[in-house]
């Protein structure tokens, strides 16, 4: 089970190393499928004034964004849970292992950033490895909740098959 944890958190850390590596109009094309999708499901207005539509070409900039960013959360969350995963299956809990996996998830943000820089048409932008980082306490959090709620749930059941 260990390795099987490990391969997928080397798989997820290749598929962030993949995605970094598409040039920013392959980036762009991904997103602004998303944002297509979105505004597709929205009712479609007939007759729209000169101002509607520049506010609607605004609102698709900001959604192009707001997609991207968190994309770049959610790539990072999973990240965390998989990285705690990890530490899980070493029994390696707590503090210390808080601090190692919020290292390594942004250890990796930074190096995935730096490694974007160099990539035609993408950036590298402090504000990516902060939402990058966010991203990863979410993960973690969401980890951490999950494994005590398992955890207590196991400790109820033994002290209820003890009283038997």
């Amino acid at each position: 089970m260990r390795k099987i944890i490990i391969l997928l958190c080397l798989f997820w850390m290749g598929f962030i190393f993949y995605m970094s590596s598409n040039n920013g109009q392959i980036s762009h094309e991904q997103s602004t499928k998303v944002v297509n999708i979105i505004e597709d499901s929205k009712s479609k207005l007939e007759n729209k004034s000169n101002n509607q539509a520049k506010a609607e070409k605004e609102n698709l900039a900001f959604l192009d964004k707001l997609i991207r960013k968190n994309a770049h959360g959610f790539l990072y969350m999973v990240l965390a849970i998989l990285v705690s995963a990890s530490f899980f299956s070493y029994k390696k809990l707590g503090r210390d292992a808080i601090v190692y996996i919020l290292f390594i998830c942004q250890f990796y943000a930074i190096t995935d950033e730096f490694h974007q820089a160099f990539v035609p048409g993408r950036t590298s932008l402090v504000s990516d490895v902060l939402v990058d980082f966010i991203g990863s306490l979410v993960g973690l959090i969401i980890f951490y909740l999950i494994y005590y709620k398992i955890y207590k749930a196991k400790i109820r059941s033994r002290l209820s098959t003890k009283k038997l």
